[in-house]
């Protein structure tokens, strides 16, 4: 068992662009890494679109610096856009469900 997490999309503080964290929290399982995609999503024209390239990185449970992957998009405009992440993790070496978490949505002056 595992949990996966994620934390709300933001603009960087290092460049301008929409930028989203997911990592994973081993509950009881016999891993010690996995590999976590993170797909950021933007909501424009009455839909869910894929933005940027998905971040993916193989990283120990825990989160925090080094242990997540981050999902990036420039961002082209300042537009206060509707944005949110899917995250997967796939535990290595150990059979897990191909479920993903969609974090909770959140406005930002970044359209991509």
């Amino acid at each position: 068992m595992f949990e996966t997490k994620g934390d709300y999309i933001h603009v960087s503080s290092s460049a301008w662009e929409a930028s989203g964290h997911g990592w994973w929290i081993n509950v009881n399982c016999n891993a010690t890494a996995a590999i976590v995609t993170v797909q950021l999503q933007q909501y424009v024209n009455g839909g869910w679109t894929d933005a940027g390239s998905a971040g993916k990185a193989t990283v120990r449970s825990g989160g925090g610096a080094g242990s997540r992957s981050t999902g990036r998009a420039a961002c082209d405009t300042n537009a206060v856009t509707a944005w949110r992440s899917v995250i997967d993790v796939d535990v290595l070496n150990v059979l897990d469900s191909p479920s993903t978490l969609t974090t909770g949505s959140r406005n930002i002056r970044c359209r991509h």
